[in-house]
C-alpha cells in the first residue's frame, strides 16, 4: 500500500508587509518562500504540516492564520517571546522587470531590523508523520539542518533557492550537508554565479551531477526554465520558454508558485522524462503567471 503524501515546511513564520514606491501601505499577508510553497500546495489540495516558531505578537497570529485558513496543520508552531519575522516588500509604480521589486529585512518606515530568527525551533518530526511519505521544504540555518538530520522516515528533501542571501554566508562544506540529502532543487539564475563558484562547477549539469539530484530546475524569469534530470543513465537538459507577460503586477511569489506546482508534479511522477518536463512546465508556468498578475506572493485560494 502506498504511503500518504505529506508536505512539511520548517522554520520561522514570516509576515509580508507590502508598500508602493511612496511607502503607502498596500497589504499584509503570510510570506516567506517555504511558507508560500506550503500554502500553495495546501490550496492545490495537498496534506500540509507547518513546524516552527512565531512571535507572541499580532504579526505572528496573522502569519499563523494565513496558514491555518487553508487547512495547513499548525499544531507544531510554537510561540516564543520575540517579534515575528517581517519581510518588507516595495513595489515600484513603474513597469516591472524581474529584479525591480525590493525585498528588505528593514522597515522602510522606521528602518528597524525586522527579522528575528529563532534558535529554538522544534527539531523532531511529529510521530504522526513517521509513517507518511514526506516532502520536506527547508532552509539553510543550522537549526533547519538539525531538523533534517533527525528525520528517520522516508522523505524527499526539496529546496528552493531564490536569492543569494539564503546561502551566501555558509561554507561549501556546510552547504554540502544540505545538498547531499536533497532530491529536488530549484535555483534562480541570479544565484548561479556565486553557487557555482562555491562548488567549482561551470553549469547546471555539473552541479546536478555533483549531488545526483532526481530533478534540478533553473528558473530564468522571462527567459523560461531549464530542467535537468537523468534518464536511462544519461543526464538530460531541456529548456522551456514561456509566453511573455507585459503587465506584471507583483513578481514576489512567481518563483514560489512555479516551485510549488513543480514539486507537486514531482511527488506524483512515476518517471521524470521529457513528457514530465513538458507537462510540469505548462502547469508551473500557469501558476507563476497567475501570481504575477496580483499583489501578494501566494496562489489565490
Amino acid at each position: 500500500m502506498k504511503k500518504e503524501k505529506v508536505f512539511v515546511s520548517h522554520g520561522d513564520l514570516i509576515l509580508d508587509k507590502i508598500y508602493d514606491t511612496n511607502l503607502q501601505f498596500l497589504k499584509q499577508d503570510g510570506g516567506g518562500c517555504n511558507w508560500n510553497d506550503l500554502y500553495n500546495l495546501a490550496v492545490m489540495g495537498e496534506s500540509c504540516y507547518a513546524i516552527g516558531s512565531k512571535g507572541n505578537d499580532e504579526e505572528g497570529q496573522l502569519a499563523l492564520q494565513a496558514l491555518s485558513k487553508v487547512n495547513i496543520n499548525t499544531d507544531y508552531i510554537i510561540t516564543e517571546n520575540k517579534k515575528t519575522n517581517i519581510m518588507n516588500i516595495i513595489i515600484p509604480n513603474t513597469k516591472l522587470n524581474d529584479n525591480s521589486i525590493i525585498h528588505s529585512w528593514y522597515s522602510p518606515i522606521t528602518n528597524e531590523y525586522t527579522m528575528n530568527f529563532s534558535n529554538n525551533l522544534p527539531t523532531f518530526l511529529p510521530k504522526e508523520l513517521e509513517d507518511k511519505q514526506l516532502y520536506i521544504l527547508d532552509k539553510f540555518l543550522p537549526i533547519n539542518l538539525k531538523f533534517l538530520q533527525n528525520i528517520k522516515s522516508n522523505c524527499s528533501i526539496c529546496l528552493d533557492i531564490g536569492h543569494i542571501r539564503f546561502f551566501e554566508h555558509f561554507t561549501k562544506q556546510y552547504l554540502t550537508a544540505f545538498f547531499s540529502m536533497t532530491q529536488f532543487i530549484q535555483i534562480n539564475d541570479n544565484v548561479t554565479d556565486l553557487l557555482f563558484e562555491r562548488f567549482s562547477v561551470q553549469n547546471v549539469t555539473e552541479f546536478f551531477k555533483l549531488f545526483d539530484f532526481d530533478l534540478l530546475i533553473l528558473t530564468k524569469g522571462k527567459k523560461g526554465a531549464t530542467f535537468v534530470f537523468c534518464e536511462n543513465g544519461e543526464i538530460k537538459t531541456i529548456n522551456k520558454q514561456p509566453e511573455i507577460i507585459v503587465d506584471i503586477v507583483d513578481s514576489s511569489g512567481a518563483g514560489d508558485a512555479f516551485f510549488s506546482k513543480a514539486l507537486q508534479q514531482y511527488a506524483y511522477a512515476e518517471n521524470i522524462d521529457s513528457d514530465f518536463v513538458n507537462h510540469t512546465f505548462t502547469l508551473a508556468n500557469k501558476a507563476s503567471r497567475d501570481v504575477l498578475l496580483q499583489v501578494g506572493s501566494r496562489i489565490k485560494n
